[in-house]
């Protein structure tokens, strides 16, 4: 365990502020409909100052809370009933048996360029995934808008080899989006801050902007939620979505780490779900609700960037780790797994990649999923958290 220093006391007492004043909005919104409440406005940035983050964060004072639809699909009809053709492909895609000896690429070096191109080339590459035309869309972890060099934002390195790799696949169009943990994802600033502004050809979306009118209400077959989730519609209408994960822990028990299944917590807009963290989704069953995001639209490809892995009070407090290493395949439960594997962790220890494997997202058997690149056992690490 790290020493808590006075920086850390001050953001973890901010965070515990945040919570209490969520919690009570929630209550009155409850008890009194007329009466709407302001979002959370998350200012935590362990590696920025303060005055950088309230420059950034400046989210609408009317995003009020919003109820979600909890209609329970009775019969499979009700599921795809008044969805666009291609919706429909992609959630029955999505439910489909996955393969059972799926293979895990491992890039391993300083070159973040160099080490994803590798880890994706380990992987079977892009050839069978992206097809030409495709729209694609790339969903990073961009939590807290840092700085590339911290341990909390995917690299935007990173994305940009796989944009590049993409393309030269045949995409006719790339956008990168996301509803991370800050409100303004895609704000000049934060841009300049990431870097991502100097991804070239690509169009950036900022998730957390969308109204209910953005989006399609699904549920799947068997949803084990037994709600309606609003996903965006451009989440659900590209033709391929890569998530590109950020290799870190995370302090919630039913969270473990933050890896490809988790990031597609992100493809959810916060002003739908009442604050910036999304309580509304928390109170819907964490499990579950990673569990149904992915069965409605499970990504064709994962990416997880660990050049700089985060251990310790994850997901905006960690501290950096020199893993050196990037994770990729089309199985994100078996890119889980393995990369998990890596920091120290038991698939026991981490509730939404076991329930990922028990509801047929992917391989979580250890014994089943083929790694090349790297020995798994000779060169992993132990993350603290």
């Amino acid at each position: 365990m790290k020493k808590l220093n006075i920086k850390s006391i001050v953001i973890y007492t901010i965070i515990l502020v945040f919570i209490f004043v969520a919690v009570r909005e929630i209550i009155i919104s409850k008890s009194d409909e007329s009466s709407s409440s302001s979002p959370l406005e998350n200012t935590l940035n362990a590696e920025n100052t303060m005055e950088e983050v309230l420059d950034e964060q400046n989210l609408d004072e009317d995003n009020e809370e919003k109820e979600t639809n909890v209609t329970i699909a009775e019969t499979v009809s009700t599921v795809y009933d008044g969805l666009p053709q291609h919706v429909i492909d992609v959630m029955k895609k999505s439910i489909e048996l996955p393969d059972p000896n799926p293979i895990v690429g491992v890039g391993r070096g300083t070159e973040f360029g160099e080490v994803t191109e590798t880890a994706i080339q380990n992987a079977g590459g892009l050839g069978d995934v992206i097809e030409e035309g495709d729209v694609v869309l790339i969903k990073p972890n961009l939590c807290m808008n840092a700085r590339p060099d911290t341990p909390t934002t995917t690299d935007y390195r990173v994305v940009q080899k796989v944009v590049e790799m993409v393309k030269e696949e045949g995409a006719s169009k790339v956008i990168i989006a996301e509803g991370g943990f800050m409100g303004k994802n895609f704000s000049e600033a934060a841009l300049q801050r990431n870097l991502y502004n100097t991804i070239e050809d690509v169009e950036f979306v900022n998730i957390n902007d969308f109204g209910q009118e953005d989006c399609y209400a699904l549920v799947t077959e068997n949803s084990i939620l037994g709600k309606e989730l609003l996903v965006p519609k451009v989440y659900m209408e590209a033709d391929k979505v890569i998530t590109v994960a950020k290799l870190k822990t995370h302090f919630q028990p039913e969270a473990v780490v933050t890896l490809s299944i988790k990031n597609c917590y992100g493809a959810i807009s916060s002003k739908l779900y009442g604050t910036s963290n999304k309580i509304g989704l928390h109170n819907m069953g964490f499990v579950e609700t990673m569990i149904e995001i992915n069965k409605i639209r499970r990504p064709d490809f994962a990416v997880i960037d660990g050049i700089i892995g985060g251990e310790g009070y994850g997901p905006v407090d960690n501290t950096p780790v020199e893993s050196n290493i990037i994770f990729a395949g089309k199985d994100i439960a078996a890119v889980d797994t393995i990369a998990l594997n890596f920091m120290g962790f038991e698939l026991d220890q981490v509730p939404h990649v076991k329930a990922a494997g028990e509801n047929n997202l992917g391989i979580t058997d250890y014994d089943q999923i083929q790694v090349e690149g790297a020995n798994i056992e000779e060169i992993k690490m132990s993350f603290d958290r």
